[in-house]
């Protein structure tokens, strides 16, 4: 690095090199963009929900997402925008004509990191149906025609993943795309082009996939019915899936309604997945009832992780920011994790509407929290700027889907995060992002550049003792603080 060969005559290198790798810097807080809607052709009010979002490090400014759209039948609609945000079109993604149906749905994205392939499918469902994914290359600024993954009338909620073969990890042209789904896993090894199975995963809802940087792909779900959260895994590529560990057991069991929440929506619960690419660490995310007061049921988020591959788990502790008030509910979780290891997270929440669970309708907010401590400590910020009524779902306070979804890439200057969550703050159900923007140490005005303007800000900072120069986190603002910033302004985003 540029500054331990700057800096190692007058401080020895290996002084400076055990400072850089012992040194626990302070992390920079995020930038959190306003809101943009991403939906510009939905004027008309319409239902839109089930959101998912997609993004790779190896083109961070081509982001795809895609939810459930009313408009006119049921579609899956993605929304596209190849300049970083700056402009969003919305476009349907069918299946091949013979498999079209009347009502076409569940949207899922998945991104290889390594070489920026993009993935969008969803579920045709009915006869003569099933799962279909389209492929978007580095490159390319439209979506390959679609494939089959699938062919079956009766498939139903599925997510997507895509990593890297286990038996081949170096090598960014074998990565395996797999779907889990209430038929089992498929896989391709082809990019999407053919695909193998299902293997049967059992009964249950919500398979979620998600592959570590070993290869091995994990699959959570909810043995419908039951209290328990459950995690299955394959080392094999999908070849074959071992028998089910218990994640976590949930104090309370309801089904595919919204008993424990005001209005008429339903809320299936539904548990969330995420590994860690640093150390290949498993998170989880669910809600759960707390408590019972006054008749209202108090359902907060619970996080419990795995540092052995889903073995053994922590004891489940909440983590929102809302505890104790019976009136306000998290629920709707997604979780992703940056290259750094922070964890990133979007839910809704009802802490400001204070309803009672029998109230027609509910008011609800969009949060984003994260985490840079592997789960230990967790940081809000309030993405809605006013709390929207249920009534303005577009289905007259039924339904605003099951879930929301979050893309995550790294830039060359810091990480992103896009929330993608439907809100009725207009008086009408339109789709949402943020852009949410952690800067890397080195861009120390988070701008989304590194030159010179960061090295004024950072000595700014650090004469006026800003916590924030305080880079090792030792309470006090010296040399060594000094040091660690400009070899984190040398070589951009290696802390």
């Amino acid at each position: 690095m540029r500054t331990t060969q700057k800096y190692g005559k007058k401080y020895g290198l290996s002084v400076l090199a055990a400072v850089v790798a012992g040194a626990t810097c302070a992390a920079a807080q995020p930038v959190v963009g306003p809101q943009q809607i991403v939906d510009p052709n939905n004027t008309g009010g319409a239902a839109v929900n089930e959101t998912s979002m997609s993004v790779a490090d190896a083109n961070p400014n081509h982001i795809v997402g895609g939810w459930n759209d009313y408009r006119t039948q049921i579609r899956s609609v993605f929304t596209r925008s190849w300049d970083g945000g700056l402009t969003w079109f919305d476009q349907e993604i069918r299946p091949p004509a013979q498999y079209q149906t009347s009502v076409e749905g569940d949207p899922m994205m998945a991104h290889d990191h390594r070489d920026g392939t993009l993935y969008a499918g969803a579920m045709a469902f009915g006869g003569g149906g099933g799962i279909y994914v389209a492929r978007k290359d580095p490159n390319d600024t439209f979506f390959q025609p679609s494939v089959m993954a699938r062919v079956s009338g009766s498939v139903d909620k599925g997510w997507m993943a895509v990593g890297p073969d286990p038996f081949d990890l170096n090598d960014p042209n074998k990565s395996i795309l797999y779907v889990a789904y209430n038929q089992g896993l498929s896989r391709s090894s082809d990019k999407g082009v053919t695909w193998q199975g299902p293997v049967s995963l059992g009964s249950g809802l919500g398979f979620l996939p998600r592959v570590g940087p070993s290869g091995t792909v994990y699959i959570l779900y909810w043995p419908f019915g039951s209290n328990q959260i459950l995690i299955r895994k394959s080392t094999n590529g999908g070849q074959t899936v071992g028998s089910p560990t218990l994640a976590a057991t949930r104090l309370d069991v309801w089904g595919v309604d919204g008993t424990r929440f005001p209005g008429d929506f339903r809320v299936p619960p539904l548990a969330y997945l995420a590994v860690d690419p640093t150390n290949e660490n498993l998170y989880v995310v669910y809600f759960d009832t707390t408590q019972v007061s006054g008749g209202n049921r108090d359902v907060d988020l619970y996080f419990t992780k795995s540092t052995d591959g889903g073995s053994n788990w922590t004891p489940p502790t909440i983590i929102n920011g809302d505890v104790g008030n019976p009136q306000a509910d998290s629920f709707f979780p997604w979780l992703e994790v940056d290259r750094t290891g922070r964890i990133g997270m979007v839910f809704y929440d009802t802490r400001h509407g204070n309803r009672n669970d029998n109230a027609s309708s509910a008011l609800i907010d969009t949060y984003y929290s994260y985490s840079d401590d592997e789960g230990a400590t967790w940081t809000e910020h309030r993405l809605t700027p006013t709390s929207w009524d249920s009534i303005y779902d577009g289905g007259n306070d039924f339904f605003i889907g099951d879930y929301l979804g979050m893309g995550q890439a790294r830039g060359a200057t810091g990480d992103y995060y896009w929330p993608l969550y439907l809100s009725g703050q207009a008086q009408r159900p339109n789709q949402y992002v943020n852009k949410i923007y952690h800067p890397c140490l080195g861009d120390f005005n988070a701008d989304e550049t590194i030159n010179t303007q960061d090295v004024l800000a950072f000595l700014n900072a650090w004469n006026a003792q800003d916590p924030r120069a305080d880079i090792n986190g030792d309470s006090t603002w010296n040399t060594l603080d000094v040091l660690l910033f400009l070899n984190a302004w040398n070589d951009p985003c290696s802390e």
